[in-house]
């Protein structure tokens, strides 16, 4: 049955490619957005555009919406309050974008063995526990009438894009460096972006009031991953440096919690309950081989004009 869906983030990443598939599956669509700009891009996919941000959430109408689906950021938590005092007792879903991160070890480049499932008590590190405390808040709100669900992605890759692989495919591209912190053995899960946006339309139609998800089909050694950097742009080998200089090139947050951690989950559940069945390439195959040697190779072409700063 065709719904109309409210979504947040629907002009970024992850929320373009949600929004393109439920309007594929028969949904309608309308999304938050900050700009004129973005609201003609929104407009130009389908999706009707809502003038505004996260913190004007509390004054939105919501009731003409059949449920809300938060991509915008895991990280905001007023919104997240607003949201789920605004469809308190409606029995319509609300579906949070929340993340693997909160498993992050800050393990410092060294690879560990734990593997999460969404049923395993663990505490998380100081620096991801308000988002944490956020996933805990929607799924406590099962109880308030509301069918509540909470996905957490893996690394998401594709399409070029993404936040770490940019992020590392510019540093290299300004340097002349591909690098990973200490010894890169430490691992990230991750997930192709259509796959993941696949099961977003899988919760939306059978997700339990209450559940939630690791989505991952795959993972990586940040080192394979600095490799097949190196490769794409033709820098020769990636370099592992202590992870003083990682944090000083890349930033203390990202490497920290994210480049020099661990984050490896399990993600049986997704198939098992809703019958998820990730097709897309693997992130070393769309690396090296995909969408982001046909988006990133060119930039460290001198015909185009990209020279690498040592």
């Amino acid at each position: 049955m065709s719904q109309h869906l409210f979504i947040t983030g629907g002009s970024g990443y992850l929320g373009q490619a949600i929004g393109q598939r439920l309007l594929r599956a028969g949904h309608r669509v309308s999304s938050l957005v900050r700009s004129e700009s973005g609201a003609k891009s929104l407009s130009a996919l389908g999706i009707t555009p809502v003038l505004g941000g996260l913190d004007d959430v509390a004054s939105l109408d919501l009731e003409s919406y059949d449920g809300v689906i938060d991509t915008a950021t895991a990280d905001h938590a007023p919104s997240t309050a607003a949201f789920l005092s605004a469809l308190a007792g409606s029995e319509r879903p609300f579906i949070r974008t929340s993340g693997t991160g909160v498993y992050t070890d800050l393990g410092g480049g060294v690879r560990s063995e734990v593997v999460y499932r969404e049923t395993d008590r663990f505490t998380p590190a100081p620096v991801v526990s308000a988002r944490y405390q956020s996933d805990e808040l929607v799924l406590g709100a099962r109880d308030q009438g509301i069918r509540t669900i909470v996905i957490r992605p893996a690394m998401v890759y594709g399409d070029g894009a993404s936040e770490q692989l940019p992020l590392l495919l510019r540093y290299a591209l300004r340097t002349g460096r591909s690098i990973y912190a200490g010894s890169g053995e430490n691992r990230w899960s991750n997930v192709y972006l259509y796959d993941l946006a696949e099961f977003y339309l899988l919760a939306l139609e059978k997700a339990a009031p209450g559940s939630v998800y690791n989505i991952a089909s795959g993972e990586c050694e940040m080192r394979s991953i600095a490799e097949g950097i190196a490769e794409v742009l033709g820098l020769g080998e990636a370099e592992g440096v202590h992870i003083d200089e990682a944090r000083a090139e890349l930033g203390e947050r990202w490497v920290d919690v994210a480049l020099a951690s661990n984050s490896r989950v399990d993600s049986t559940s997704a198939r098992t309950d809703l019958g998820w069945a990730p097709v897309g390439p693997s992130l070393l195959e769309d690396l090296v081989r995909g969408s982001y040697r046909r988006v990133w190779a060119s930039k460290g072409d001198p015909h185009d004009h990209v020279t690498a700063k040592g």
